[in-house]
């Protein structure tokens, strides 16, 4: 338990979806953005969006939303998407196809920034710090994939950490 010290407060801070909402701004995925400005909830908005859902959405609906969220921010392919999800390879595909559709920013900031880390060898967060990655040009298949997750990952969850230190410092 804590106790705060005569004339101090103790507070609790929530950074609400805050790696969806670092991809949205490093995308500037339109819709992504939109979702996030209305303050609706970012996994019910992608759920009426990827699935056509009008009014409620359902929960088991939203929770495959939030799935496919933070699956393709953090690389996530079909193969594990499915397994995750308990579908079969195709429906998963198809979900992932779907979210491209609708976030056609996101799906050219991750091909972008894993370009951009190819070419450079690094990759950086919004303040700059940077990942150098090596294995991108790797002739060894499952090393250069792991290093594109990290490509894509890195600035999103790096921008992310920096952004909550500097608020906590504050």
């Amino acid at each position: 338990a804590f106790v705060a010290g005569p004339g101090r407060l103790l507070i609790g801070a929530d950074y609400s979806q805050i790696e969806l909402r670092v991809m949205a701004h490093l995308s500037g995925d339109p819709q992504l953005l939109e979702a996030f400005a209305s303050g609706e909830d970012v996994h019910a908005s992608t759920a009426r969006r990827i699935f056509r859902v009008e009014g409620e959405v359902d929960p088991a609906l939203r929770a495959r939303a939030k799935i496919v969220n933070f699956g393709v921010m953090y690389g996530m392919g079909a193969r594990s998407l499915a397994q995750q999800m308990g579908i079969p390879l195709e429906e998963a595909r198809a979900f992932i196809d779907g979210y491209f559709q609708v976030y056609a920013g996101v799906r050219a900031y991750l091909d972008r920034v894993v370009s951009d880390a190819r070419e450079r060898g690094w990759v950086e967060t919004l303040l700059g710090r940077r990942r150098y990655l090596p294995a991108l040009r790797s002739s060894n298949g499952l090393e250069r994939s792991n290093a594109e997750r990290a490509a894509i990952t890195t600035p999103i969850q790096g921008s992310a950490a920096d952004l909550v230190k500097l608020a906590m410092l504050r």
